[in-house]
């Protein structure tokens, strides 16, 4: 449970941090975002593979990490 928390809340981090770069007037995706995200969500499936507790919504985490992963490296390739 504890990773699920810290997950999210890394979760809500990376969104902030979008939000001040969109504030700024930077209208991309950012690379840091990217990765807090990513992180955020590496928490959340590490809870669910800690607990053995496997279902249709840690699937669909483990699809928006990769998903993630794939436009964090097209970004950087840029």
């Amino acid at each position: 449970k504890m990773l699920a928390q810290i997950g999210l809340i890394i979760i809500v981090i990376a969104w902030f941090i979008q939000l001040f770069f969109s504030l700024k007037g930077r209208k991309d995706i950012t690379p840091g975002f990217i990765a807090a995200y990513l992180t955020g969500v590496g928490f959340l499936i590490a809870s669910y593979v800690q607990g053995n507790s496997w279902n249709a919504m840690s699937y669909f985490e483990l699809g928006t990490f990769i998903a993630a992963l794939l436009v964090l490296i097209n970004r950087l390739r840029k």
